[in-house]
């Protein structure tokens, strides 16, 4: 599966007191999160760091794969209630936090192309704040 034609995943992020936006994940890029202005997802919100925390795609078996780490923010970053500690994989529709900002992460295609009974390390459950350990992982970032 080239670039051009992976599944699409993508961010809602609502902020409180400014409209809900939407941002197309694409499987070649890292997006960094917070209130400095190079950061590719913005935020306004006071509870963020300048640089709060990274999302970066990785190709496994043809597929990307996102994952999330909180970037040693005061704060912290949680995912689904539980703060991160280490790099973890992303699934749909899990719920970022960040200062008070909700970010909703969607890949409604995440396992089309990726057999779960072949690779019994990946599931469909969020793996909360553990981190992601499965064996024949690509590190090459695409």
């Amino acid at each position: 599966m080239s670039a051009s034609n992976c599944a699409k995943a993508w961010l809602i992020i609502r902020e409180r007191g400014l409209p809900k936006r939407e941002v197309i994940l694409s499987p070649d890029r890292q997006w960094t999160i917070g209130r400095q202005l190079d950061c590719r997802i913005l935020l306004k919100d006071i509870y963020v760091l300048r640089l709060h925390a990274v999302i970066n795609a990785f190709l496994f078996k043809g597929q990307p794969l996102y994952f999330i780490s909180d970037y040693h923010s005061r704060n912290g970053t949680f995912l689904n209630g539980l703060p991160i500690e280490h790099i973890t994989l992303l699934h749909h529709e899990d719920v970022i936090g960040v200062g008070t900002t909700l970010i909703v992460f969607y890949y409604p295609d995440m396992f089309k192309e990726i057999s779960l009974d072949e690779h019994p390390e990946l599931s469909k459950r969020s793996t909360g704040s553990l981190p992601w350990v499965g064996s024949g992982f690509d590190s090459h970032r695409v």
